[in-house]
């Protein structure tokens, strides 16, 4: 059974890598994925802009982002 939550397409040029040798590539992309792929990470990347303000507030940024819709006049700005 597949031990990740994602989906990772790990592209070989060299045909002779063995299996495991591709499972252990695979295993430090998820590491390192799982690194950055995690709430602060998130809300690091991104800013809350309401129609007067703009918070990175961690707790207001979480908030918003639970949420299935956004309320009116707030907007979930990636900072990349």
């Amino acid at each position: 059974m597949n031990k990740y939550r994602r989906d990772i397409i790990l592209v070989i040029k060299n045909e002779q890598v063995s299996p495991d040798a591709i499972d252990t590539r695979v295993e430090y992309l998820n590491d390192l994925i799982g690194y950055v792929d995690n709430v602060d990470g998130f809300c690091r990347a991104h800013e809350l802009v309401t129609r007067y303000k703009i918070t990175s507030n961690k707790n207001k940024i979480m908030a918003a982002a639970s949420r299935e819709r956004l309320r009116p006049f707030r907007f979930l700005l990636n900072k990349n």
